[in-house]
């Protein structure tokens, strides 16, 4: 039992404090062949169907080749045999490897468990050998799920002649179609990024202090995430940032560096199928997945909901606004490169014959339309837009940004008497091109936000907002240029590069002479 420990064990990636695990010559080899063996594997699964169709035009699919079949099946059964124990030996013989098989050893035991997991955090290791440090399901009844926000039943009536597009829609979705959306859930990606993960969760542990939880979902998925607690570095350190990654991104090397640059305490994690994430991304999935980790920053690290801030990156928008809609009383919500719903990102980037599966596919299995979610949040919100963004963009044209389209569906839907027809369109014009740092005077500025302040200490800041069914136009349009500065910022940048620190700022908020609060 006890070499089927070193067997069987999670693969060591690090021990912290020195430098990467380096195998010796038998584990080395036994991994490189097991690798090699999981390559194949993967492969094998994404090409299955040109695969099963050339052996059965080779005839592998009758009774007289299933003897080949087999034979070729147990030699690969015992390489992989002969593998593992080759790993095993290798292992055995590593004095960091055998260190962390005596930290697990101690989990075993209720008295030197916790002395176990101090010790197993010196190491980086295969995270499904991790201890579940929360599980949302443990929480009272009562606490388990916050969020109330109902999804829309679709309304669209079955039709017998669209039932080839219902099941081709079903198929490309729970096959490519997930992994096309978010890509970071590819294995083959994953493997190739892993020196770069492994190397960024280093830098966090060792350089930021941080600690890396695993935390169990209400639909028994496990999250990978890290947490950097600066509550003792200042003030800024009293608000947690939660970063939501985007499609192909983990937060091992993601949007967590700017808050951290700011002394802000840092929740990262990485979306279901991410790294060490179990799951895949769907929206259901992520949904659990972002409400088990507000739980476990509120619950667990201990932060008040109003000292969070919700900080999402491209398609982590939806995650964000999911917790935002859960939460309502956060202290506000960061968008970067976001846009306003995923299905005009998907119809252009497929050929137009497929456009109706397309849009089935995501209406039914993948709708992320974050216009519509914006609208159960009634807190503070700020959104960055990336004027060379080459992915929410068409040919890095500005007015095709679909960030533009989630700005003034966010502003129309809580001021519609200051955005009608006339402002909407004056405000496309603006979104056409760079904004202006500043296009109106301070005493400008100063007479709308009393405006606002006037009105939310009569009639609180329920949204949608009443305010401006009185107005001229040309007052509308003096309020709408102003709100959509406060709410909207323009960062000179393609849609990867990290986040400046001058661009990450707590949300606009309308201050309040009367005590009102956001109902």
């Amino acid at each position: 039992m006890g070499f089927l420990r070193y067997v069987l064990g999670p693969k060591l990636y690090m021990e912290y404090g020195t430098k990467m695990h380096e195998p010796g010559g038998l584990e080395k080899l036994g991994d490189q062949i097991l690798s090699t063996l999981n390559l194949m594997w993967n492969i094998g699964f994404y090409t299955s169907p040109l695969l099963a169709t050339f052996l059965y035009r080779r005839g592998y699919f009758v009774m007289d080749s299933i003897t080949t079949l087999a034979k070729i099946s147990t030699s690969i059964g015992i390489i992989v045999v002969i593998s593992m124990v080759m790993r095993g030996l290798g292992r055995s013989q590593s004095a960091s490897y055998t260190k962390m098989i005596k930290a697990m050893e101690m989990l075993k035991s209720p008295k030197t468990e916790e002395e176990g997991k101090r010790a197993l955090r010196m190491f980086d290791f295969e995270f499904k050998s991790w201890t579940v440090d929360f599980d949302v399901k443990d929480l009272q009844s009562d606490d388990k799920k916050k969020c109330q926000v109902a999804a829309k039943n679709s309304t669209r009536s079955f039709r017998l002649a669209a039932l080839p597009c219902e099941i081709a829609a079903y198929l490309a979705i729970q096959t490519f179609g997930i992994k096309m959306i978010y890509p970071g859930s590819v294995k083959l990606l994953q493997s190739y990024m892993r020196p770069m993960l492994i190397s960024g969760r280093a830098k966090l542990i060792e350089e930021e202090h941080g600690i890396r939880n695993k935390v169990l979902t209400s639909d028994s998925n496990e999250i990978d995430t890290i947490f950097v607690d600066n509550r003792s570095k200042g003030s800024n350190g009293k608000t947690l940032v939660i970063c939501s990654e985007g499609n192909a991104g983990f937060y091992e090397i993601g949007i967590v560096g700017t808050p951290l640059a700011l002394n802000y305490s840092v929740l990262g994690w990485n979306h279901p199928g991410f790294e060490g994430s179990t799951g895949t991304p769907f929206p259901d999935q992520d949904k659990n997945a972002i409400e088990a980790v507000v739980q476990f920053a509120i619950y667990k690290l201990g932060f008040a909901v109003e000292d969070i801030i919700l900080y999402g990156w491209s398609i982590g928008g939806y995650s964000t606004l999911w917790a935002a809609s859960c939460f309502p009383d956060v202290k506000g919500v960061v968008l970067d490169a976001t846009f306003d719903d995923i299905l005009y990102l998907a119809q252009p980037r497929m050929p137009a014959s497929l456009g109706g599966v397309v849009r089935i596919a995501i209406r039914e299995y993948c709708n992320l339309n974050n216009t519509e979610l914006a609208h159960n949040y009634n807190g503070p919100i700020s959104l960055i837009r990336r004027t060379e963004d080459e992915v929410i963009a068409e040919d890095n044209q500005l007015d095709t940004n679909r960030g533009n389209f989630l700005a003034l569906g966010i502003l129309k839907y809580r001021y519609p008497y200051i955005f009608q027809s006339p402002q909407l369109n004056r405000c496309k014009q603006t979104l056409a091109k760079p904004l202006e740092v500043r296009n109106s005077t301070a005493a400008d500025d100063d007479l709308c936000l009393s405006r606002l302040i006037t009105y939310a200490s009569d009639q609180g800041k329920k949204y949608p907002m009443a305010i401006g069914e009185d107005y001229a136009d040309d007052v509308r349009h003096q309020m709408a240029d102003f709100l959509l500065r406060k709410h909207f910022r323009d960062f000179k940048s393609s849609h990867c590069t990290q986040l400046p620190i001058e661009y990450f700022n707590i949300p606009f908020d309308i201050p309040v002479e009367h005590g009102f609060v956001f109902t």
